[in-house]
């Protein structure tokens, strides 16, 4: 592959409020933005393209919501404990805990956060880095 994957997410007419969200909470500056008025006049993003740096994101918005047939969770690797805790910080205000931020049995910092468009963004952090960075 040309590329690592990226993380995409639909939403039902809140793509708008989820990229100030992620502007907000992540840093994550819109790179490309493409709307368009639907049937019922409203506007609607097709193709979001968030990006900072380290992380890229694409979102948009459906006509109707999907089935969910599964589930994906998000994982943000820090390199400080700094960036970590300002992200939870950041998460968790307007999101739910689902697990508090914290040092898990294999070490590090680790925390997981649901925002308030139910997607949940694992956040980890270890001193020795990532394991697929070796």
């Amino acid at each position: 592959m040309r590329y690592p994957a990226t993380p995409c997410i639909t939403l039902n007419g809140t793509a708008a409020e989820a990229i100030a969200y992620y502007d907000r909470t992540l840093g994550l500056k819109p790179r490309r933005i493409l709307s368009e008025t639907n049937a019922l006049g409203q506007q609607e993003i097709f193709h979001a393209h968030l990006a900072n740096g380290a992380f890229e994101l694409m979102l948009w918005d459906v006509s109707s919501a999907l089935p969910s047939a599964s589930h994906i969770l998000l994982l943000l690797s820090f390199e400080t404990t700094e960036e970590i805790s300002a992200a939870y910080a950041a998460l968790a205000e307007d999101g739910q805990i689902m697990e508090a931020l914290g040092v898990p049995s294999f070490g590090g910092l680790y925390a997981q956060v649901t925002d308030p468009f139910g997607v949940t963004f694992v956040l980890e952090y270890s001193e020795n880095g990532r394991e697929s960075a070796g």
